[in-house]
């Protein structure tokens, strides 16, 4: 099993009221490992009506997986089960403020209309009063 790092989300605080410099909203957070024992991190955020699942994890061995590869791979490692509709996922490869690169993966989770994903592994809820949850 190859040490993966684990994403490094420091530089992120939470945002938990819209302002015209940041109007997403964060919602949750879970961590976890991959079944080769890659950690991820993942972060539940909403934004004019669409609600978003990012994952992060090291891209590693991973440098040339496509958007379909990282959904399967979400979807293999049990963080999300997709429904019937439509798929919406991108993923963008990244340094972390550590210096690891990292996959960005963004999954549509629902819209006003619309869900697309129907189950994801449990998050724990920011909590506005702690600092960097």
């Amino acid at each position: 099993m190859t040490n993966h790092p684990v994403p490094d989300r420091s530089h992120k605080t939470p945002n938990f009221v819209k302002t015209a410099e940041n109007d997403a909203l964060d919602i949750g957070r879970a961590e976890g490992r991959l079944s080769d024992g890659r950690p991820y991190r993942a972060e539940y955020w909403c934004r004019d009506q669409v609600t978003m699942l990012t994952i992060f994890f090291s891209a590693l061995g991973l440098e040339a997986a496509t958007d379909s590869d990282l959904g399967q791979l979400l979807v293999s490692e049990r963080l999300i089960r997709f429904g019937d509709g439509p798929r919406y996922v991108a993923g963008a490869r990244f340094t972390d403020p550590s210096g690891h690169e990292l996959w960005s993966v963004n999954v549509v989770v629902g819209d006003d209309e619309d869900l697309f994903v129907e189950e994801s592994r449990p998050l724990t809820s920011y909590k506005p009063d702690a600092p960097g949850s």
